[in-house]
């Protein structure tokens, strides 16, 4: 996502406790998910540079360790078409920016993984 909407969500999970990686695209995110340690959640974008955010969710649920983690896509992409392909290559969640609102993020990985 873009710079500030990078930074608002990880301050906002931060802030909750959390421990926040930032990767600046789709191919940066898809080479630390699996190259580095353990992540609980991944959060991402539908549009970002290199690697869209259907291809990053498609190759991490394709991928046999890493398929178990969930996802939310967070994307100003609010057509039913959007949602339903995030939804159809495994997110877990598909939120939209236009109904976005902190406390839903934040209920949203709750859901998922916990406190």
């Amino acid at each position: 996502d873009s710079l500030t909407v990078r930074e608002v969500e990880r301050n906002l999970l931060e802030n909750a406790g959390y421990h926040v990686d930032v990767a600046v695209d789709g191919v940066d995110g898809w080479n630390a998910i699996r190259t580095f340690k353990h992540y609980d959640l991944i959060l991402t974008d539908i549009d970002m540079p290199r690697m869209n955010g259907f291809d990053l969710v498609r190759s991490i649920k394709e991928h046999e360790r890493l398929k178990r983690i969930p996802v939310i896509i967070v994307s100003y992409k609010d057509r039913p078409e959007d949602r339903m392909k995030g939804l159809e290559v495994g997110a877990n969640f598909y939120l939209t920016k236009s109904s976005f609102h902190d406390e839903t993020l934040l209920e949203t990985v709750v859901d998922l993984i916990g406190k």
